[in-house]
């Protein structure tokens, strides 16, 4: 005898989901335009599952009931109910492997044929069901109208678990495509699902399947479908989370596609100027147009002024006319009420994968905010994205290398006029292996000091040299002292000079034997921060270089202020003053006015003779470049000063 109650629930608990869908009137409930979109979209194929689970609740129902109704004509709809149920539950089936595919991001939509073979085993058991009426092999009832199983049910049990088996396929395979919550969301709705299936295939008399897939629906609504949380309260648009999530599943499935990003330069401007309610109705009214121009794919706003379109299946056609549209459309004027007000915008189309490899490339790139560098509304050109992705692309590497070890200090000799030998190493940073490894400092330098990545290579160059100098082999030769580059954006963590201090103390290393480099740069040694690091730096004991004397912003007075113990000066210098007797009477007097300012002269960039004899004739104290050595690993540069102190002096 079956009862009914498990189904009715089943059907209570679905109608109440499909209701709230509808009620919500949350944007993603807007069915796409399109058959096959309507096979890819994760929120039409929740409400078909929803409708399929209605259905087969009121069909299983009513089937049971006309069991107990009297009358020959009763028999026929009894029949009809329960093949409607098959037919129902099998569309359901089929729905929830496709909706596991689209939460998953997976798609068949490049080799459409692979629906057909997908909805084989859908087509198979429809029309088992269908001529069940000649056949018997799905059920049958017998002369007292009790409902009995075919032998090809569990056939039909089969085909449904078939979808069940790919749902879990696709979602093991594709997990990392979606967050954490959405993967425990997922996970019970087909562990819930899959528990109903086999329950009520081994108990034909306990209807609890509809109801785990009610159960089970109402989990995912709960967590997945209901997304108040990614729609944007201001504009109905999706918001960032969403974004990412799209992106996130685009990525994972190495799907081809054009993300849009726009930047609406004046809205704070506007805000500002006006009243809120005007501002809010200026950005529903720029929604609206994005919304129109787009043409139905995703919106995003991710931030107050920055907005996105993501253009599925590589469209760059499209991409490319909304972004002119965007353009021409902002060059007029924008009218709220009786105000009129003309805004600018940027324009980046950015290409997945060409541009962006991965998602988390395309998180940071979405968080850099570009900055507007010109009047006007503009797309932003391709080299540009291409140079700035290449950029995102170094951080990365920069931050493996560090996570991993991947960096290691060279030294550079530096010798010493008076004493005639090497007395001290200026430490250069190199990376150990792969891309980086490749690449001259100077150019992954700068990109690490714009990313915050400066401060971590400080002090793994800073813990390095100190690591070097408590080497017995360094304690008993000749070098006095280790040369540290040191990058003015250090000086914008205000923990620099403790950070360093704790190293130092913790190897016991003298601070006369650490000698900090600071590269000339435009304003930043005027800075009251760097100012005032430096004097506690010199308190301390540290000396201190004014590293590429002579290159970019020379200030003389800011070089007397600061009293550096150490001037450097730019081999281009050099290069250009040597090849004529006017350039060498410039480079020495430049020479006498920094030593008549107590600082000691480092000449750097030496590759010949001629130029070792030209610097000491105009006053030089030590000496580095190529003509004595280039950048030596610590075994080489022992081996290097063995030798030469086995040397005559030069």
């Amino acid at each position: 005898m079956y009862t009914t109650s498990f189904e009715i629930t089943a059907f209570l608990l679905s109608l109440l989901c499909f209701v709230y869908c509808l009620v919500s009137k949350r944007r993603q409930y807007i069915p796409p335009k399109g058959f096959w979109n309507k096979l890819s979209n994760q929120h039409f194929l929740f409400l078909a599952m929803l409708l399929s689970n209605i259905f087969s609740s009121i069909s299983s129902v009513v089937g049971v009931y006309l069991t107990d109704v009297p009358g020959q004509d009763v028999v026929v709809w009894q029949y009809v109910f329960h093949a409607l149920y098959f037919v129902f539950h099998t569309t359901l089936s089929m729905a929830f492997g496709l909706y596991i595919m689209s939460v998953t991001g997976t798609t068949f939509k490049r080799h459409k044929w692979l629906y057909v073979l997908f909805s084989l085993p859908y087509i198979v058991a429809e029309v088992l069901v269908l001529t069940n009426h000649w056949t018997g092999w799905a059920f049958y009832m017998d002369a007292d109208r009790i409902y009995h199983r075919g032998d090809l049910m569990l056939l039909l049990y089969g085909l449904a678990g078939f979808y069940v088996v790919m749902g879990f396929v696709f979602f093991i395979k594709n997990m990392k495509a979606i967050n954490r919550v959405d993967r425990i969301a997922v996970g019970l709705f087909i562990l819930i699902a899959t528990f109903g299936i086999v329950l009520q295939a081994v108990r034909s008399d306990l209807l609890v399947e509809l109801f785990c897939e009610a159960l089970a629906c109402l989990v995912i609504m709960m967590v997945l479908e209901d997304k108040a949380g990614h729609i944007d309260p201001a504009t109905g648009l999706y918001n960032r989370a969403a974004f990412l999530d799209e992106n996130r599943r685009l990525v994972a499935n190495k799907e081809e596609y054009v993300v849009v990003l726009i930047k609406i330069a004046e809205i704070d401007r506007f805000t500002k100027r006006f009243s809120t309610r005007a501002a809010d109705a200026l950005l529903l009214k720029v929604s609206a147009f994005l919304n129109e121009a787009s043409r139905l794919d995703s919106v995003y706003r991710l931030t107050r002024e920055n907005f996105a379109v993501v253009f599925k299946e590589g469209n760059l056609d499209r991409a490319e006319a909304f972004a002119q549209a965007v353009l021409d459309r902002f060059q007029q004027q924008w009218r709220i009420d009786k105000i009129e007000i003309v805004l600018e915008t940027v324009a980046t189309i950015l290409r997945v994968p060409e541009h962006i490899a991965t998602f988390s490339e395309l998180e940071d790139l979405v968080s850099l905010n570009y900055q507007k560098d010109k009047a006007g509304s503009y797309l932003v050109p391709q080299e540009e994205i291409a140079a700035l992705a290449k950029s995102r692309a170094y951080e990365e590497m920069i931050k493996h290398a560090l996570a991993h070890n991947g960096f290691h200090l060279r030294y550079q000799p530096i010798w010493s006029v008076q004493e005639g030998r090497t007395v001290s190493a200026e430490a250069l940073l190199r990376a150990d292996e792969g891309p980086l490894a490749e690449l001259s400092p100077e150019i992954y330098i700068p990109i690490a000091e714009k990313s915050g990545l400066i401060k971590d290579i400080g002090l793994f160059v800073f813990e390095s040299a100190c690591r070097f100098l408590c080497d017995e082999r360094v304690k008993k030769g000749p070098i006095q002292f280790i040369e540290l580059n040191l990058s003015t954006y250090q000086f914008l963590y205000g923990d620099l000079v403790e950070r360093f201090e704790e190293i130092r103390q913790r190897y016991g290393v003298p601070a006369k034997q650490l000698n900090l480099e600071i590269t000339e740069t435009a304003g930043a040694l005027g800075r009251k921060e760097v100012v005032d690091a430096l004097e506690r730096f010199r308190n301390l004991g540290y000396t201190l270089s004014l590293d590429d004397f002579g290159t970019g912003y020379s200030n003389f007075v800011r070089m007397i202020k600061l009293q550096f113990e150490n001037i450097k000066i730019d081999k281009s210098i050099l290069w250009d003053l040597a090849k004529d007797e006017a350039g060498v009477s410039i480079l020495r007097n430049l020479m006498l006015f920094i030593k008549n300012q107590g600082s000691s002269i480092v000449q750097e960039g030496v590759e010949t003779k001629e130029q070792l004899e030209l610097v000491k004739q105009c006053g030089c104290d030590y000496v580095q470049g190529f003509y004595f050595a280039s950048a030596l690993t610590e075994e080489e540069l022992f081996e290097y000063l063995d030798n030469e102190e086995k040397q005559p002096k030069r």
